[in-house]
């Protein structure tokens, strides 16, 4: 187990962006517990939903996705949900979430037992705050043991918090980032579904968002499996392979279903910054208050607290983005976090 976190440690590199980071995260994993296929998703740190996925092991297969999300968000709540594990383990087979009867789960029954898997493990990768994705590794032929459960859950954390470095907090911003490359779109993007999910429609403005491609990020099909089971809106934030951030909102649209695409606002792009840097409730107030320039002084008394106690969480905040004072402080918040809302 400590072998593996090590190597991990030496393979993991956030610079390298978060998908490629998650295939050489399976790699490493699949060399200690066996499996036939892997999921390696991100998730939005705000609601937990599935933004993205790498397999490992196969092809995306897009219908097999849509009963997934559909058995994961759908009206009728599963057995090891990761909205259950995120409250509680973090990890779990269906075959202990079951007592050993693995039919019990319409997941199993339905979606992964015809196509030949017999035990398939679940892990929320949590840095001790906030979700930052998930994994989900499928065996046909046998079950996990406990050790194998262990091992997995033993990269959890290592691996999250390599992750939020990727999606967020060690980007870098420069001239020749993809990110910072105005997009020609005067709206939102739309892409307009059936009922059942099927997509109908993308407008133009919605490609150029998704970087062109056809083929829609797996965020899609999770809010619309979603939608079937609350009325309301709903919107999750993603980011794209090339780091920039996406905004979700799913709505009803007469009898269909219509998925609004937006470049994420500069004030939901904050506060996942500040999750990606781990910073207390406390310590995001007192960061809103230093983006505003504001002293010591002022702050304590905008937040009721006394200057004494604002200069610690001045000190945690400048410490947990890297910097050594107020300065840098603003301009690693304007480069690392807005210049690429403003590019164009």
């Amino acid at each position: 187990m400590t072998m593996l976190v090590e190597r991990l440690a030496a393979t993991l590199d956030p610079v390298a962006g978060h998908a490629a980071l998650r295939r050489a995260a399976a790699a490493v994993v699949e060399r200690t517990v066996s499996h036939d296929l892997a999921v390696w998703a991100t998730v939005d740190p705000a609601t937990a939903m599935t933004t993205s996925c790498v397999l490992h092991g196969a092809e995306r297969d897009e219908d097999l996705e849509a009963e997934v999300f559909a058995h994961e968000y759908g009206p009728d709540p599963d057995v090891l949900r990761f909205a259950d594990l995120l409250e509680g383990s973090l990890v779990g087979t269906v075959r202990a979430a079951t007592g050993g009867e693995p039919a019990r789960s319409a997941r199993h029954r339905e979606t992964l037992a015809p196509r030949g898997f017999t035990d398939h493990l679940r892990l929320v990768l949590h840095d001790g705050r906030t979700p930052w994705g998930t994994v989900e590794l499928l065996r046909a032929g046998g079950t996990f043991t406990d050790d194998e459960v262990a091992t997995v859950a033993a990269v959890g954390r290592p691996v999250a918090l390599a992750l939020r470095e990727a999606m967020i907090a060690g980007r870098v911003v420069g001239d020749d980032d993809p990110a910072l490359v105005p997009l020609d779109v005067a709206g939102s993007g739309l892409v307009l579904c059936a009922p059942g999910g099927r997509v109908e429609e993308i407008s133009a403005e919605a490609r150029v968002l998704l970087g062109g491609d056809d083929r829609l990020p797996p965020v899609v099909g999770a809010l619309v499996a979603d939608r079937r089971r609350s009325a309301g809106a709903r919107t999750v934030h993603a980011p794209t392979a090339e780091g920039r951030w996406l905004s979700f909102t799913v709505t009803a649209l007469g009898a269909r279903l219509a998925v609004v695409v937006d470049p994420i606002r500069p004030g939901c792009l904050a506060d996942l910054v500040a999750r990606a840097r781990g910073l207390s409730q406390r310590e995001q107030e007192v960061l809103g208050q230093l983006a505003l320039g504001r002293s010591n002084r002022r702050i304590a008394r905008a937040l009721g607290l006394s200057e004494w106690t604002v200069q610690d969480h001045v000190k945690a905040v400048l410490a947990k983005f890297g910097v050594s004072g107020r300065a840098e402080l603003q301009a690693a918040l304007f480069l690392g976090t807005y210049a690429g809302l403003h590019a164009g």
